[in-house]
């Protein structure tokens, strides 16, 4: 997978010698440009943010992950078996965000914000493994099949409006198994991008949350309603669905004699394929 580190040359302050801040003109700023716009960024934005004391703070940080960062990327290609497609950016994170892919064309670029305050490298290691399988899996051909055409020729607007619920439980619950499979020393609450108290609270409700998808499944499969806070019971945290995918998915792999090998099987199956996650009613394949 190719990487753009971005995040050394705002640390460098690359764009200063720039009239007019206008770095986005640089080709390896470019791809940036819009999401900097709805962000509301510009050069000066970008400057002021690593002159910030939360920036400065997590400089360190940032910069531990970048020595390792390449051999996150060769150890998730190994796992499997393949080069991964589209570019890693390492980036700022403005204190907005940790990271994502974006997919268009048959492509993704995967963003990092690599230095937001209170994560630390085994964040950005499990982040890193969790983003990358779901490169991986979107470019399984079952995966996407049911749209009759090249991946190419999918844009990233059709690639959302074909996202039904079954197929975000299965991307993120594999992508949070993922890297707990690839990083088991780093604590369970990492990988799910929670602090001791949300991931306590997940553990001691665990039944409850069960309930409460299979309830959503059984309705209007609006699972993507559990980004809220709240949304499984009083004080449950955001993104349960990570929570109750990946041990759904966990539970599958228990009964497995080859969990590596189910485990990369399971990143190029169809959401269909998933009867966990079928809603209730619904034909099952």
């Amino acid at each position: 997978m190719r990487i753009l580190d971005l995040y050394s040359r705002a640390l460098a302050g690359d764009f200063k010698s720039h009239p007019g801040y206008s770095f986005f003109e640089q080709p390896e700023w470019r791809f940036f440009e819009p999401l900097a716009r709805a962000w509301e960024m510009d050069g000066r934005s970008i400057e002021r943010w690593m002159k910030t004391p939360a920036a400065r703070a997590q400089a360190g940080q940032a910069l531990s992950y970048l020595k390792i960062g390449h051999s996150v990327v060769a150890e998730v290609e190994r796992f499997f078996g393949r080069e991964l497609p589209g570019t890693l950016v390492w980036l700022p994170s403005f204190n907005e965000f940790d990271g994502f892919a974006r997919y268009e064309l048959g492509e993704h670029t995967v963003l990092l914000g690599i230095d937001l305050p209170g994560t630390d490298v085994d964040y950005y290691r499990a982040l890193t493994a969790h983003e990358l399988s779901h490169v991986y899996r979107d470019h399984a051909p079952r995966v996407w099949g049911h749209l009759g055409k090249p991946l190419a020729e999918i844009t990233r607007d059709e690639y959302l409006e074909a996202s039904s619920a079954q197929e975000h439980l299965v991307s993120e619950g594999l992508a949070t198994l993922f890297s707990q499979t690839l990083y088991p020393e780093i604590p369970p609450r990492v990988h799910h991008f929670y602090e001791e108290a949300e991931w306590r609270w997940c553990m001691e409700n665990a039944e409850s949350i069960h309930e409460s998808f299979l309830s959503c499944l059984s309705t209007d499969e609006d699972v993507w309603s559990y980004y809220s806070t709240d949304r499984a019971g009083p004080g449950s945290p955001s993104r349960t669905q990570y929570f109750w995918a990946a041990k759904e998915l966990a539970a599958r792999l228990g009964r497995s004699s080859e969990p590596y090998l189910d485990l990369l099987a399971m990143h190029e199956m169809a959401a269909t394929e998933f009867p966990e996650f079928i809603r209730k009613g619904a034909p099952r394949p």
